[in-house]
């Protein structure tokens, strides 16, 4: 029987992730200049990051469900490889995490008469239901979706896309700028088998 493995002690995680922090500063300056960058360039540059990070998640994902308790206490072992994993979600609970990222955003909502439900998390992609004024076709519920979306993508590590699921029990909002129903005037007939009634007189 081989020996459980050993996990770093705190010094050596420590010097492990400081080999990584003149990286990661360089990191932080690149994405700074990035942010320097016209719309249409940032916005290209950040859909390949996102998407080579939906990548990486995704193999990651895979990896940790095919290893067994031996390998899956191995890369607990090494700071890096569990950097890694946590980095990414990976063995945490999706919702509970996609909860906690919605913190900040809920007060906000819940002042505007709205609330947001996560129902679950697939290959980062988070799946919510959204109910008040957050649902429908209004500009205030579009704008409180977007405000769902951001602190999805700045809190949640591996946070792909937003998929929001209808609310079936809220009644529907017209898109904006739609004319209002047509309203219904009260009528009155007479009482069927009954006389009908004299006009009033003019005066």
């Amino acid at each position: 029987m081989s020996d459980p493995p050993v996990r770093e002690t705190v010094p050596a995680v420590e010097e492990s992730l400081a080999r990584l922090g003149p990286l990661l500063d360089r990191l932080e300056e690149l994405l700074g200049d990035i942010e320097a960058l016209d719309d249409d360039v940032r916005g290209r540059v950040f859909e390949l990051l996102d998407g080579v990070d939906a990548v990486h998640r995704l193999a990651v994902t895979r990896l940790a469900a095919g290893l067994g308790p031996g390998l899956a206490e191995q890369r607990r072992a090494d700071a890096a490889v569990d950097w890694l994993f946590e980095a990414y979600g990976v063995g945490v609970d999706d919702v509970a995490a996609a909860e906690a990222a919605l913190e900040q955003v809920r007060p906000y909502i819940a002042g505007h008469g709205g609330a947001v439900e996560v129902l679950g998390m697939d290959d980062g992609v988070v799946r919510v239901r959204m109910s008040g004024t957050c649902s429908g076709c209004t500009s205030a519920g579009e704008t409180l979706r977007q405000g769902v979306e951001v602190a999805l993508r700045e809190n949640l590590p591996g946070f792909v896309a937003l998929d929001v699921a209808p609310d079936d029990g809220a009644p529907a909002h017209p898109p904006p700028g739609s004319p209002p129903p047509p309203q219904v005037l009260l009528q009155i007939t007479p009482r069927p088998g009954g006389p009908v009634p004299s006009p009033p007189p003019p005066w």
